[in-house]
């Protein structure tokens, strides 16, 4: 009875202690090996499952960011054809108005022959289609999809520099 309540009180110390006793130790072993295997069964998963949400996660902001661009090539080429008619326009209304004007005035009082009057208002003619063009050019940048471009080409280095780490 002795070693009955010997026995009763070793464990009950152990248990607050949080030791266990010798031959407790020995069967509870193979019970934590299985466990770690089973933590490190499971941390995989949830790296695998972490890093296909992440490239799902990227693939979706990626996409967005090409249909948001997209719609702003649209609104860009539609902006850029209005632009083109009114360019037109203003050629056409720069040289019927303008040329005549400058060239009759210019023939009118001075001495100017009519070739170098209608030289000199085409000569305005010109600086406002090289403003015009200016703005075309600035506008035809955002056709090339910039931000998609730099996107894509960001995680392609990221999902790079990651293979060679792991490697």
């Amino acid at each position: 009875m002795a070693d009955c309540s010997s026995s009763v009180a070793h464990d009950m110390q152990n248990s607050e202690t949080g030791e266990a006793a010798p031959g407790d130790r020995h069967e509870q072993d193979p019970e934590r090996a299985f466990s770690d295997e089973e933590n490190d069964v499971d941390g995989t998963f949830a790296d695998a499952a972490t890093f296909f949400t992440l490239i799902g996660v990227s693939a979706r902001d990626t996409a967005q960011l090409l249909g948001l661009e997209t719609r702003l090539v649209f609104k860009t080429v539609f902006m850029m054809m209005v632009l083109g008619v009114v360019l037109g326009l203003v050629i056409l209304g720069v040289w019927l108005s303008i040329t005549l004007i400058v060239a009759a005035g210019l023939y009118e009082y001075t001495g100017l022959g009519m070739t170098l009057s209608i030289a000199a208002a085409s000569l305005v003619n010109v600086s406002c289609v090289g403003a015009l063009l200016l703005v075309l050019k600035r506008l035809a940048r955002r056709l090339v999809f910039p931000e998609t471009r730099l996107a894509v080409r960001t995680l392609l280095d990221d999902a790079s520099r990651n293979v060679d780490q792991q490697e």
